[in-house]
């Protein structure tokens, strides 16, 4: 049998290539105006999770009802104490980072971000070298 992958998947493995230093991190815009977030600054202060480091790129990807990467954000400051729980959140951690670029609504939706090698996204996670290759094109026309 001749599986046809994509060419981010490993034929013995299966796993897909990442890229380390991007990454992809959630926004739920029902606990957070994400989409309002940037009108008067270009820095925020985010939840930090995983092994994000300044320097960083994380791309935010706000869930339903818009289910896209929307904005592409430098990690400026990382690894700063912060306390805070509720019963949807807990914060031990947080970053500030710098918006780089909006994207439009649906550019980069869950379906093409499935196409590209990311079939979930529930947490922080590296972004994959095909989804990387995608929207460095997009930033290199504009």
């Amino acid at each position: 049998m001749n599986l046809c992958l994509p060419k981010c998947f490993s034929r013995r493995t299966r796993r897909v290539a990442s890229v380390k230093g991007e990454w992809i991190v959630p926004a739920n815009p029902k606990y957070y105006d994400i989409i309002n977030a940037f009108n008067d600054t270009d820095t925020i202060t985010w939840k930090q999770s995983n092994n994000i480091a300044k320097g960083d790129i994380v791309y935010l990807y706000v869930g339903a009802p818009y289910s896209s990467i929307m904005y592409k954000c430098e990690a400026i400051e990382t690894d700063i104490p912060y306390e805070f729980k509720n019963k949807y959140l807990s914060i031990n951690m947080v970053m500030k980072i710098k918006l780089l670029k909006r994207y439009k609504k649906g550019e980069f939706d869950f379906k093409r971000l499935n196409e590209c090698g990311v079939n979930a996204i529930r947490g922080p996670r590296s972004i994959t070298a095909k989804l990387s290759k995608e929207l460095n094109k997009i930033d290199i026309k504009g």
